[in-house]
């Protein structure tokens, strides 16, 4: 597989997930499964969460505007890069996903919520950061006029 069908499919459920996410809160909030003050820390949480992942698709589409990726000749990722972005990125959301789904139905304290939100975001943040700017890395201005 190369680099830029990996990349593809990538953004298309990174935008899919925050979307959903944000969806699934304002849902369960309206249907009473948050409180006020619940619902505004647990945006609050997401939000720079979702401004990394987001930030880093915008930052490479607007940086790479005039490039067809079809017209360049990549060489194909290996199968280990591809099977670790293809499961810790959604393992990820599922488990925000989760925990949050798992809070509105009283599974969970909102106390609960945010040590579980805390674990997730430590173990896996890392991780999928690091996927998401290697995906998502852009060439410095200086390499092109050299």
């Amino acid at each position: 597989m190369s680099e830029s069908i990996l990349r593809n499919k990538i953004s298309r459920f990174i935008l899919i997930s925050n979307a959903v996410l944000f969806v699934t809160i304002i849902t369960l909030y309206l249907f009473n499964g948050f409180l006020p003050d619940e619902f505004s820390v647990l945006i609050a949480l997401i939000s720079p969460v979702t401004a990394v992942y987001i930030g880093a698709l915008v930052k490479y589409a607007i940086e790479n505007k005039n490039v067809i990726e079809g017209e360049i000749k990549e060489k194909p990722v290996n199968q280990l890069y591809v099977t670790i972005s293809y499961w810790s990125i959604p393992f990820h959301f599922v488990s925000i996903f989760l925990i949050i789904n798992l809070k509105a139905i009283n599974l969970l304290t909102f106390e609960e919520l945010k040590i579980a939100f805390s674990i997730i975001e430590t173990f896996f943040g890392v991780y999928v950061g690091y996927i998401v700017s290697s995906l998502f890395k852009t060439e410095s201005k200086e390499k092109e006029d050299d």
